[in-house]
């Protein structure tokens, strides 16, 4: 007889995603744990690369940045991270930068200046 199959095991919310595709507030997990949720999603879309995440903490108080290198699995319902909430809740808070890069400006694009980074 086949054992039946736990649908929870293979839902489809627990399945990995993209970086690109993590939706907002959605909660962030150490070791088993919400210690908050996502804010925002860092990279580079014309590159394709994941910087990391923006965590809201759980008391609401602080937003702070969790590198790429600490986060170890994205579904749609959870971010999995490899810090503890200690270490997490250590993390200095997070400021929001823009970033520019050098381009065409000007009327009908005739000189260089600083534009605004085409992923924000």
């Amino acid at each position: 007889m086949d054992p039946k199959p736990n649908p929870e095991a293979n839902s489809v919310a627990d399945q990995p995603i993209a970086w690109r595709a993590v939706p907002q507030d959605t909660a962030v997990r150490s070791d088993g744990q919400q210690v908050g949720s996502v804010y925002d999603v860092l990279g580079s879309h014309e590159e394709d690369i994941f910087h990391g995440i923006v965590v809201q903490l759980r008391s609401g108080s602080r937003r702070v940045f969790v590198a790429a290198d600490d986060v170890i699995l994205i579904t749609a319902s959870h971010v999995d991270v490899s810090l503890s909430e200690g270490e997490i809740g250590a993390l200095p808070e997070h400021t929001e930068e823009r970033q520019f890069e050098l381009g065409m400006v000007g009327h009908l694009r005739k000189h260089l200046g600083w534009i605004k980074e085409k992923d924000r």
